[in-house]
């Protein structure tokens, strides 16, 4: 006997059963109206029962050859995935090292610059790969609940799907949709529990075998941080190209596929930026051993890029350094200059690496914040997100989904006092290179730099006490202690305690030589003492305030601390702003040369400036995180 009628289809609260390939075996309907033969039409009318209709026919299965577990297919494509991305840094690591330690000057053979091709080439296919093969036809939606499906069941067994209107009935303005396919009103009580199941029920994404753009997803300042330093590191692959067209000693001193080299890297980096600021919440059901495996190569390739570009900046500064020094010599001593000298690569001073100094941290932060979103996303791949339905009140109010109002509310005297903190470093930082290139008065610029530093540690370090105190009151979520936000907070703290330390050493080498009488050497040492202080006390802030909610409605209305963390914000952003120009001072202070040497020095700058630069970054990011988040109630799972 078959029955016809039309159906409401609800999303039923727990995981519906799946086949062995992770769909849907049946479909669970509601049953609101039927008709049948022999008078069982009208009994039935009357009675709510689940029936379960296949959702498709049946298909004769062929025999398959027994295949690996799945949970051991799983690990085992990760593990060479993890293998595959290990070798390709130790390769980074190799090449770049055997190409700067070589005895001749620009002695070219090719093999970093052909390794550098294939990551970029490679990383590029993969990413056209995932916008165009993955991605095409995905829309970036901020939700994916839909309204309930009316679905009808025929005389012939067919299955006709139809969008019925909102899954909320009762409202006034969807009166109309209160009916069956036949034009009679619904039970008002029926109506009733559609609602009640749509808002109880849950769905999962992506689909099996598909792509959403569910995930968690990364801070939106985060990203606009990686586009900001993403122009940066464009900007220096640009000042390399035209290094081609501007000096005559580009044939003897460059690679021949030097200009091929960056060409490739800049179209990488543009892709790959435009890729994960639009893509930062995807999750991927769909190829995963491919997409396990071009995730970890984007990853390895960011990585490479890091220490490429660290090692390779570090052997141009020692050898442009010892040029200088070593013309200098011959200078002061009279001496001809032999033809190792007139013809070096280095006597000519080109744009790139002029503005290197400034530039190349850029791009060292970008591929760090591009690696540990790439991580996330390789950590999503085969995992499905469960999505709640939206609440009643989302559905009523006239505020779009997912908007929220950002105001200055509770932190009018934080903004005011951080602005006029950053304005007084900026005049500070002016008046640093006045002293510095025009009085050329070294000293007084050191004294200018180091007091602007002092006074912003000591101000921010009694504004974190004060911050933490207020914040204290919050609720602490212990769930979310370690997010993306907050290993990267570790990782560049670990390279500004590196970096620290090592000048502290030199510091306290220098005044114990010269004794009490230099005050570079006191203000020095209380400098880096102060910024070892702070650095751990805005740490521990930053870690603590992530895992904060507002515990009620009185402290979202209060918003304890909030002018604190306003006030913290901007200041780190104008400490961020001197930590630019931390190779230039050092420079300047030849006390940390003298005690390394040339070449260690340009090592410790090279690979922890760009990480002390990157924590005052982060720490802003995170602050903002906070600024808004810690004042919102804990959102229900």
């Amino acid at each position: 006997m078959r029955r016809s009628g039309v159906y409401i289809v609800n999303e039923p609260a727990e995981d519906p059963p799946s086949t062995e390939n992770g769909g849907p075996d049946h479909v669970y309907l509601n049953k609101m109206s039927e008709e049948g033969e022999n008078g069982m039409g009208e009994e039935m009318m009357n009675d709510t029962v689940g029936l379960p209709v296949e959702a498709s026919t049946p298909t004769p299965k062929k025999s398959k050859r027994p295949r690996l577990p799945s949970v051991y297919r799983s690990s085992l494509v990760k593990l060479l995935c993890g293998l595959y991305a290990l070798i390709i840094v130790v390769l980074g690591i190799v090449f770049s090292t055997a190409t700067s330690l070589t005895a001749r000057e620009r002695h070219h053979q090719f093999y970093l610059e052909v390794f550098l091709v294939y990551l970029y080439v490679f990383s590029l296919g993969l990413l056209i790969y995932f916008q165009l093969g993955l991605l095409s036809g995905i829309k970036v939606k901020n939700n994916y609940y839909e309204p309930n499906i009316r679905i009808s069941v025929r005389n012939d067994g067919s299955i006709h799907k139809s969008p019925t209107a909102s899954p909320y009935p009762t409202r006034a303005a969807d009166a109309g949709a209160n009916r069956s396919e036949e034009g009679q009103p619904l039970d008002q009580s029926k109506a009733e529990q559609v609602s009640v199941g749509s808002y109880h029920s849950h769905m999962e994404m992506p689909a099996p075998g598909g792509v959403a753009h569910a995930g968690e997803g990364i801070n939106f300042y985060l990203r606009l941080g990686a586009l900001a330093f993403a122009c940066g590191s464009v900007i220096l692959d640009g000042f390399h190209i035209a290094t081609y067209f501007e000096t005559q000693t580009t044939e003897e001193c460059k690679s021949p596929i030097f200009i091929f080299v960056y060409v490739m890297h800049l179209l990488f980096t543009f892709v790959q930026t435009f890729f994960l600021f639009k893509n930062h919440k995807l999750v991927i059901d769909k190829a995963k051993p491919l997409v396990r495996f071009g995730m970890m190569h984007l990853m390895a390739t960011n990585l490479c890029v890091v220490i490429v570009t660290a090692v390779t900046e570090t052997a141009e500064d020692y050898r442009q350094d010892y040029y200088v020094n070593l013309l200098k010599y011959q200078e002061l001593n009279n001496i001809t200059p032999n033809d190792n000298m007139t013809g070096s690569c280095y006597r000519e001073e080109t744009l790139a690496r002029s503005a290197s100094p400034y530039l190349f941290p850029s791009l060292i932060i970008y591929s760090i914040i591009a690696a540990g979103i790439i991580y996330r996303l390789y950590q999503y791949i085969g995992v499905r997100i469960k999505q709640r339905w939206p609440s009643h009140t989302s559905l009523t109010s006239s505020v779009p989904a997912g908007a929220a109002a950002i105001d200055c509310e509770k932190a009018n005297k934080g903004l005011f006092l951080g602005l006029l903190v950053a304005v007084l470093t900026l005049i500070a930082m002016a008046i640093f290179f006045v002293f510095d290139t025009r009085v050329e008065s070294p000293d007084n610029a050191i004294k200018v730099f180091f007091t602007t530093e002092i006074i912003l540690m000591v101000i921010t370090s009694v504004g974190i006490v004060w911050g933490y105190m207020r914040l204290s009151i919050l609720k602490f979520i212990k769930t979310i202690f370690f997010s993306v936000d907050s290993v990267l907070l570790l990782v560049a703290l670990a390279g500004s305690y590196i970096y620290l330390c090592f000048t502290l050493i030199s510091v306290f080498s220098y005044c114990s030589e010269m004794g009490t009488d230099t005050i570079k050497g006191i203000l020095s040492l209380v400098t880096i003492a102060l910024a070892l202080c702070q650095i751990t006390l805005q740490t521990v802030f930053i870690l603590d305030g992530l895992c904060r909610c507002a515990e009620n409605d009185e402290q979202m209305m209060a918003k304890p601390g909030r002018a604190v963390v306003t006030f913290l914000l901007i200041c780190n952003l104008a400490m961020w702003i001197v930590s630019m120009f931390e190779m230039k001072k050092t420079k300047v202070v030849e006390m940390h040369e003298n005690f390394y040497g040339i070449l260690a020095w340009n090592i410790i700058n090279h690979l922890c400036v760009p990480l002390l630069i990157f924590f005052r970054f982060h720490s802003a990011i995170c602050l903002s995180k906070i600024w808004y988040n810690a004042y919102q109630k804990e959102k229900v799972p």
